[in-house]
């Protein structure tokens, strides 16, 4: 009877990620782009294009990249902390359900408003850049919720501060391999544990702008994540949320 009634808790999840996360994400990417891309607009008047091929285009990649991964960073943190720091969980399972499939099933509920919040802001963006595609938009924000939602998981059911763990582990991970990466010794092989924050830039550029980018590399970020996610699902099995 742990799963059975696992699925009436989705709309239920799904409202509190629009509540309490969605908005925030869409107005933040919202104000975001506008003051980023508005006033150059602006300044060019009818020169203004940013199509693939002009020279505001990686201004829009920039953009498009940045909310997509402050979305997760919003989506993720306090996905599994809050309720142990609030004590919530004691509410949530006082009746058979299974801790592991409730988060789990919530990490993808996350990852739905996330894809749906980035739909409302591409469907904007669009309307700005006719050439931006929604499509490709989509792909790169699953990508980097696996790759970044992943690891932040996993931070949440370790850590009690995970939204500045996981922004410290993902911006310290891009220093220390521009840093260490190219070097000789030791160290380049420890900072190759890192997160693969290395293969954002080229990933983003690509898919958004033609939908496709090495497999390797959207595998590495897969991978890393999806092990992540993986590893917080087996602490949660194996220990204690009052812990």
């Amino acid at each position: 009877m742990k799963y059975a009634n696992l699925a009436r808790y989705s709309p239920w999840q799904f409202r509190d990620f629009i509540m309490e996360r969605g908005i925030a994400i869409v107005i933040i990417g919202m104000l975001w782009g506008y003051l980023l891309i508005e006033p150059l607009r602006r300044a060019m008047g009818s020169a203004f294009a940013a199509g693939p091929r002009s020279a505001t285009w990686p201004l829009v990649i920039t953009v498009a990249s940045s909310v997509a991964s402050l979305s997760v960073l919003i989506a993720v943190n306090g996905i599994v902390s809050t309720d142990r720091k609030m004590g919530y969980y004691r509410f949530l399972f006082s009746k058979p359900i299974s801790a592991v499939a409730y988060y789990a099933q919530l990490f993808f509920v996350c990852m739905a408003g996330v894809l749906f919040s980035m739909l409302l802001l591409a469907g904007v963006l669009r309307m700005v850049i006719p050439e931006f595609s929604i499509l490709n938009f989509l792909l790169y924000a699953a990508v980097i919720y696996i790759a970044m939602g992943g690891i932040g998981f996993f931070i949440s059911v370790a850590t009690r501060f995970d939204w500045l763990t996981l922004a410290a582990v993902w911006v310290g991970s891009r220093v220390l391999r521009d840093v260490y990466g190219a070097r000789p010794d030791w160290r380049a092989k420890a900072v190759e544990l890192l997160p693969p924050v290395h293969k954002l830039t080229d990933v983003s550029t690509s898919m958004i702008t033609d939908g496709a980018a090495h497999a390797s590399d959207v595998l590495w970020l897969l991978g890393y994540g999806a092990l992540f996610f993986a590893l917080g699902l087996l602490i949660l099995r194996r220990g204690s949320l009052a812990d």
